[in-house]
């Protein structure tokens, strides 16, 4: 338990970010839409931000951003049909 306490700790404050954002992106659509619609639209916008963000220059394109946005809707979606 330790560990996991460690590597929470030591997570960079942009992939909060995106998790904390993804969050609030994934919260209504899960309510209210089905999963596959919900996990979608989170993964539209992730792909497009991250894209946004290369064409932009304003940053490169990482995977790791994509998977902290899209990780909540993937919990929220477990969480409610189990």
């Amino acid at each position: 338990m330790n560990n996991l306490f460690n590597y929470l700790s030591n997570v960079p404050q942009d992939k909060l970010l995106h998790f904390f954002y993804g969050t609030l992106i994934a919260a209504p659509l899960v309510a209210f839409t089905t999963p596959l619609i919900s996990s979608a639209v989170v993964i539209f916008i992730a792909l497009g931000k991250e894209l946004y963000d290369d064409l932009s220059g304003k940053g490169n394109i990482e995977a790791a951003d994509v998977v902290f946005t899209v990780a909540p809707v993937v919990i929220m979606n477990i969480a409610k049909y189990i």
